[in-house]
């Protein structure tokens, strides 16, 4: 009896290994002969809004790629994790996106600190990091690895973005840089001081740092208006975009915001009227008024506008995330391969012509060299119920670009 007891658990234990280890193949088996993006993104918690719209703009671009032939005879399929936000969960996923999953690349829009995490899996694992929406300008200078490319503006280009329209447009000379207190927000907050730097006359009045997803900002806010200044600099995004305008309206401060990611619709339902005047940049805008804009917009419009109204337009870094990835398909058709080292070669150098202007992945420290776009938020818009943002306003390459020597990329110098 016992040995008939023994034989049958073994059989059972047999068959549970046999069953775990056919479902460990199956991400395999069922992407092989494919392309496999593998997007790891924040799907849940505070930040869940950022990170579900970053996964959509890149299906949408896969399925794009997809209806015109795939790449290469094959077809592009999409494998998403959740980071959490944090970049010990981040490390784990992208080791399963590589080794279970068999991603030929690895991605992410949200969090400096999980590229950071994420690009030296990518390194190790020799496969390439490619991030559509992370900003510290570390990423691609002093923490550069040759498997990371970076397909959006840097924190030292998108802060130079904002105040040269501020420099160009407006005599205000008080500014106030308020940030969150991570990678990303740092190193914000040195792009804007090194730009300022260049403008005559401004004045630094006040500098702080928050938390991510803080609650309280009334203590920063009756700073910012003790202070005198004119204009708050901020890379905020999510949560603590709301959270500060609705300190400022309570608190009735009198100043503009010169932000990163204020052209967020989900942000915009919420603070509505005291966005009125603001002032956003990035590399991306859906008012950029040309022909392929409208179109792309247009186009997104009809597939997205029964879901949520963010995902109505492809607003908030959504176009971009789509054409980063409109790019590395012609990256792979040009190396005619996935493989790291051909995709390395074919990308460094290689120029693209989305909807904003010319933009080239620079060979020495694969940062995106690219035009940036300004908008002042007006009263009325063309897309939604709310105020939103106005004309797009092309800032030349040359205002954003910080010369490689300074990036503190060795490989720059």
């Amino acid at each position: 009896m016992k040995t008939k007891f023994f034989l049958l658990a073994m059989a059972l234990m047999a068959i549970f290994l046999l069953v775990a280890l056919i479902s460990l193949d199956r991400p395999a088996q069922a992407t092989k002969g494919k392309i496999v993006l593998g997007v790891c993104e924040p799907l849940s918690g505070p930040m869940k809004d950022v990170g579900d719209r970053y996964v959509n703009a890149v299906k949408f671009s896969i399925e794009k790629i997809n209806a015109r032939g795939g790449v290469l005879g094959k077809e592009l399929v999409m494998i998403s994790e959740d980071s959490a936000l944090k970049p010990d969960v981040a490390t784990r996923k992208a080791t399963k996106l590589i080794l279970e999953d068999k991603a030929d690349f690895i991605m992410t829009g949200t969090g400096s600190h999980i590229s950071l995490a994420m690009m030296k899996v990518a390194e190790k694992y020799k496969k390439i990091f490619i991030t559509y929406g992370t900003e510290a300008a570390s990423i691609t200078g002093s923490e550069f690895n040759p498997y990371t490319f970076r397909a959006c503006l840097n924190t030292d280009q998108h802060s130079a973005a904002i105040v040269a329209y501020f420099a160009k447009y407006t005599k205000f000379k008080k500014f106030y840089i308020l940030c969150q207190d991570y990678a990303f927000g740092r190193e914000a907050a040195d792009g804007f001081k090194r730009k300022l730097k260049t403008v005559p006359g401004a004045q630094i009045v006040g500098e702080d740092y928050h938390p991510i997803a803080a609650k309280d900002f009334a203590p920063y806010v009756s700073k910012i208006m003790a202070s005198g200044a004119e204009v708050v600099l901020t890379g905020n995004w999510g949560v603590d975009l709301d959270n500060l305008f609705k300190a400022g309206a309570s608190l009735g401060w009198k100043v503009i915001t010169g932000n990163y990611f204020l052209n967020d619709p989900i942000r915009l339902q919420i603070i509505k009227e005291a966005a009125i005047g603001h002032v956003t940049a990035d590399s991306y805008m859906i008012t950029i008024d040309n022909p392929e804009n409208k179109k792309f917009v247009q186009e997104w419009y009809e597939k997205h506008k029964g879901l949520d109204l963010g995902f109505w337009y492809p607003d908030l870094s959504m176009g971009r995330a789509y054409y980063a990835i409109q790019w590395l398909a012609e990256v792979i058709k040009k190396a005619k391969s996935t493989d790291a080292e051909k995709i390395i070669k074919a990308w460094e150098g290689m120029s693209f012509n989305p909807p904003w202007g010319k933009v080239t992945m620079r060979a020495c420290d694969h940062q995106m060299i690219t035009p940036g776009v300004a908008a002042v938020f007006q009263e009325k818009s063309e897309f939604f119920r709310f105020p939103y943002i106005g004309k797009a306003i092309i800032i030349p390459e040359e205002e954003l670009t910080v010369p490689p020597a300074e990036t503190g990329n060795p490989r720059c110098k």
